[in-house]
This record gives C-alpha cells, sequence and structure tokens, in this order.
C-alpha cells in the first residue's frame, strides 16, 4: 500500500515539473541506423538496375536520408533470388528491393512459393506500358495488320521476350492474340537474357516482334530502326512517342501496366513502412525524377503501401488472364 501512494506521488510530481513520465512517452519515430540495402532484381544495366541506380543517385544527392544506400544486383531466376532473400532478414527496414510485375507471375506459373504479400509493400513509384514492335521494313505496318496476322496463323511469328516467358512482355502479346481471336499457347516467343539482345535479333531479322516496356524500345523507333505498332496504355503518350496508337484504338481492348515499386521484407513495422512512404515522396517530387519520367515515358502514379497494394492485387488478376492464354498459369 505505501509502495504504490509513493509511486503515485513521484508521478504527480513528475507531471508537477513538466516531465512526462517514462510509461507515457511516445516512441521515436524509425529511421535507418547503419547502411541500406536497395536489391536490383536485374543485370547491370537492366531496367530494375538503372531504376535502382537513379534511386540512390537521388538520395544521396538530395541527402534525402542520413545513411548510405548500396545497390545490389541479383538476376537470377526473374527476381526469385532477389525477392526470396529479402524474407532473410524480417522486420528488417535496412532492407529493400525495386519489385517488378514478375513478383506477381512467377508465382503465377509456379516458378516460385514466394506470393506478393510474403513481403511488405512500400511504395508504387511509376507505371508503363508495354510496346510491340517490328522491323522498320516490316510488312506488318499498324497493329491491325498484326492482329490479321495472329488471327490467321498465331504460331507464324516469332517474338523476342527478355529476359523470362510469363513477364509483362509475353502476357501483353498474349492477351493481344487472344482478343485477336487467335491462340495464344501456339505463340513462338523465343527468351534472351536482356531486352537489347532481343532488340538486336529484331533489327537482325532473326525474330518478327519484340515486345517489352515502351523505354526499352523508344530510341530505336525514333532512329526509325524498328516500328511499334501498338501500345498497351490507356491513352496516347506524350512527346516523342505521341504519334504511337494504344490498341483500344485500333480495335484491341488491352492494357498491360509494367508497374515499378519498392518492397521490404515481411512484417516491417508501421515506423519503418511510414519512414520508406515520405522518403520515396520526396524523391518523386524531385525535379531530377521527374525529368526521368518525361526522357523513358514513365506513367507518374506514386502510391503509399496502402494503396500499392491493392495496385499489386489487381496486376495479380491481369496478368492471371494472360498467363491462363499462354497456358502457363498454375
Amino acid at each position: 500500500m505505501r509502495f504504490s501512494v509513493a509511486i503515485a506521488a513521484l508521478g504527480a510530481i513528475a507531471l508537477g515539473a513538466g516531465i512526462t513520465p517514462v510509461s507515457a512517452q511516445t516512441p521515436a519515430p524509425w529511421k535507418p541506423t547503419r547502411n541500406v540495402d536497395l536489391v536490383a532484381a536485374s543485370a547491370a544495366g537492366g531496367g530494375s538496375d538503372h531504376l535502382a541506380r537513379l534511386i540512390q543517385k537521388i538520395f544521396q544527392e538530395q541527402k534525402f536520408i542520413d545513411v548510405p544506400l548500396t545497390v545490389i544486383n541479383k538476376p537470377a531466376s526473374g527476381g526469385v533470388v532477389a525477392w526470396m532473400g529479402l524474407n532473410q532478414n524480417p522486420m528488417d527496414g535496412h532492407h529493400l528491393s525495386i519489385s517488378t510485375a514478375n513478383l506477381i507471375t512467377n508465382h503465377i506459373i509456379g516458378r516460385s512459393t514466394l506470393h506478393f504479400s510474403d513481403v511488405t509493400s512500400v511504395a508504387q513509384l511509376f507505371s508503363e506500358s508495354v510496346a510491340i514492335a517490328v522491323r522498320a521494313d516490316s510488312p506488318i505496318r499498324n497493329g491491325r495488320d498484326l492482329v490479321a496476322r495472329l488471327k490467321t496463323d498465331s504460331g507464324s511469328m516469332s517474338a523476342a521476350i527478355g529476359t523470362s516467358l510469363g513477364n509483362s512482355g509475353h502476357v501483353a502479346l498474349a492477351l493481344v492474340t487472344q482478343a485477336a481471336g487467335g491462340d495464344a499457347k501456339k505463340l513462338k516467343a523465343v527468351v534472351f537474357q536482356s531486352v537489347s539482345q532481343g532488340v538486336t535479333a529484331l533489327i537482325g531479322g532473326h525474330v518478327d516482334i519484340v515486345s517489352t516496356a515502351a523505354s526499352n524500345l523508344a530510341a530505336h523507333h525514333i532512329s526509325g530502326r524498328i516500328r511499334i505498332i501498338g501500345l498497351t496504355a490507356p491513352r496516347r503518350y506524350t512527346g516523342a512517342l505521341s504519334a504511337l496508337p494504344t490498341w483500344r484504338e485500333q480495335g484491341i481492348t488491352v492494357e498491360v501496366d509494367n508497374l515499378r515499386g519498392v518492397i521490404g521484407p515481411k512484417s516491417m513495422s508501421a515506423g519503418q513502412i511510414a519512414y520508406w512512404e515520405a522518403a520515396f515522396a520526396r524523391v518523386v517530387a524531385s525535379a531530377e525524377w521527374k525529368a526521368n519520367l518525361e526522357k523513358n515515358q514513365w506513367t507518374e502514379n506514386f502510391a503509399g503501401a496502402e494503396a500499392s497494394r491493392k495496385i499489386l492485387n489487381d496486376q495479380h488478376d491481369e496478368m492471371r488472364a494472360g498467363l491462363v492464354a499462354l497456358g502457363l498459369a498454375r
């Protein structure tokens, strides 16, 4: 009894002196205290690597975070190694990775047991549509020509796909083929270790089509070496690619979004998620980020953790439809 009264008295004295008892103090917000790893599920020079190094550059030059950030490349198995490795450090906000559509498709086709819900969604950074292109001298002049060919004989054309079956480029071509009335299972997909190798094969006449993110083909289209015949975007681009039609304009209702985001290991705390949401919000508001959006034809659609989880769920349904058409869904 006397002990309880003494504690109460001490609490009253502390409050009277303007001191908050330890038990009532608000925990300090989380922030990284050591080096942060940002994993890119591609080799140096790949799409995820380019994005990771842009983020690293902005963080360092603008001093948006107080600790070093290191880019680590783990290109094996279509991202499986990169994303499975995150969960070797559960609840640790010092480990992040760039996410792509393969985070979703790997599970659908049975390449990985990791579901996108097994990691922590941190932020959605941007999206970009898929472009389907042919050689500049191809007899296929536009999307309608390709649709007619795919409907008549879906297996008569070979398509460069980088870097794994079932990725967003492969799914986009499957959905276009299905919408045309063709058989997506008959598509001749040729997998290359990089998109650049696939483009080289197209220019050299070794494949008939290439299907990949629009930013990978923009420079080749502008130079006249290839011809982009359709975009899986909801509306036309602006700028240098403004003349390119969407598939919807050509009578094919297909939209495929090649999302790029940031994920962390499972069970990250609310404080860790809040810190990184705010940090990446500063990145996408920077002048250098906006310049890269325009340069690469990326569509700005930044979203925090909660909204990005819903975006991934919606993309799961979209990708599964394409992979079912290809006969790859498990």
